[in-house]
């Protein structure tokens, strides 16, 4: 008789191997990798138009803006920026006065911020650039952005060239605006993009902070303004109405003096009069006009001008003539794609803009400048019928076969 014995199997600790992997890692640069990867011909056409664009603004920089700061000339290439470099160099020769940067009437903190610590208009020229590629970068981030029609939208306004080659604060509002998308679109809604968000504003324009925070408020969840944003508009519209004639009747406010100084024009000057008697709504409508259009809407008197200052004032007339065409240009290809309905988030926010603009007592078409960049994102982001990002990537089962 054979008996079996069953003899449990031992498994010897296997002997630790040791392999060497080939694989370079891969390390993406921002920016470089941009001109690494391969891409169509149309793109590369592309990219090489916007290295002439650049170049070109740095041309003027040289022929127009260095020779002013070297007060060789007194062409205006920038909006406000001799302004900006006085208080620099007048901050820089009085170290112990306390100006004040930030006020009910202005806000100089960004710009003077920006050059005292660079000193030098190339070195700001070469500052702007970087903020204008990261607010690109922060914009292609959005999922459904195309990136090279957004910088196709900016770069033919004809306000983007002077801010990046002079000391201003249009470049601010850009990487603000951008940072503001941001926010909007991502999942939860960052508090930390709203946080950096509000200190760039504060850097460009302290206004930006109210509209934001305004918009934040009407658009917070559960909120009866967020299921109804149509009358979210109407409301911001009738607290302007009421609030505009009390605070330009408190003394030292500066709405006063403001609309003083404006009593030298003829239709801004009853606008804002009859503005001033609660009737926000009826100058509404004209006064945005005014913003978006400019100096289009007087063309003789402003040939007049023309024809006194010549080329010396270049901002205000060639840049500001061209950026208002190009602003209205967007503005009516976004109506008609649906891309100003309020209740699109963005969409709201540059509809309360352009009226807390239009309550302002003068005419100022570059303020928009922060509504043409959410507009050109609006224009460049890719959606499908439902309204969301038809970029977004495609999942498919394990196993599949991909082609």
């Amino acid at each position: 008789m054979k008996f079996t014995l069953a003899i449990p199997s031992v498994r010897l600790p296997a002997v630790p191997s040791f392999s060497l992997s080939n694989d370079i890692p891969k390390l993406r640069i921002p920016l470089l990798s941009l001109l690494l990867e391969p891409r169509s011909l149309n793109k590369w056409l592309c990219i090489w138009a916007l290295c002439f664009y650049l170049a070109l603004c740095m041309s003027c920089f040289f022929l127009i803006e260095q020779p002013r700061l070297n007060h060789e000339t007194y062409q205006r290439f920038g909006a406000d920026s001799p302004t900006y470099w006085e208080a620099v160099e007048y901050g820089t020769q009085h170290a112990d006065s306390r100006g004040n940067l930030v006020s009910f009437t202005g806000n100089l903190l960004g710009p003077v911020a920006i050059g005292r610590i660079l000193e030098s208009g190339f070195a700001v020229a070469l500052f702007n650039i970087l903020l204008f590629f990261i607010a690109v970068e922060i914009a292609c981030s959005i999922p459904g952005v195309d990136r090279y029609l957004f910088v196709f939208l900016l770069v033919i306004n004809a306000e983007t060239a002077p801010a990046l080659v002079t000391l201003n604060k249009e470049i601010l509002v850009l990487l603000s605006g951008m940072l503001l998308a941001k926010y909007i679109y991502s999942e939860g809604h960052s508090w930390f993009l709203l946080g950096l968000t509000l200190v760039v504003s504060l850097f460009a324009r302290w206004e930006q902070i109210a509209i934001i925070l305004l918009f934040v408020f009407l658009r917070r969840k559960g909120s009866f303004f967020r299921r109804n944003p149509r009358l979210a508009v109407l409301s911001v519209i009738a607290g302007l109405t009421v609030l505009f004639p009390l605070i330009a009747r408190l003394p030292g406010s500066g709405l006063s003096s403001f609309m003083k100084y404006a009593k030298g024009a003829n239709t801004i000057a009853r606008l804002n009069e009859i503005q001033a008697s609660f009737g926000f709504p009826l100058v509404l409508l004209p006064k945005m006009a005014m913003d978006l259009f400019g100096e289009l809407l007087r063309p003789l008197t402003f040939l007049q001008e023309f024809g006194s200052l010549g080329f010396g004032d270049i901002h205000s007339m060639i840049i500001i003539p061209l950026f208002s065409i190009a602003m209205v240009t967007v503005l009516v290809i976004a109506y008609r794609r649906g891309r100003l309905n309020p209740r699109r988030p963005v969409g709201l926010v540059v509809l309360i803009y352009l009226i807390v603009t239009a309550v302002t007592p003068f005419v100022q078409p570059r303020y928009n400048y922060f509504v043409y960049v959410l507009l050109c994102l609006e224009l460049a982001k890719k959606e499908g019928p439902d309204g969301q990002p038809d970029t977004l990537p495609q999942y498919k089962p394990a196993g599949a076969v991909l082609n």
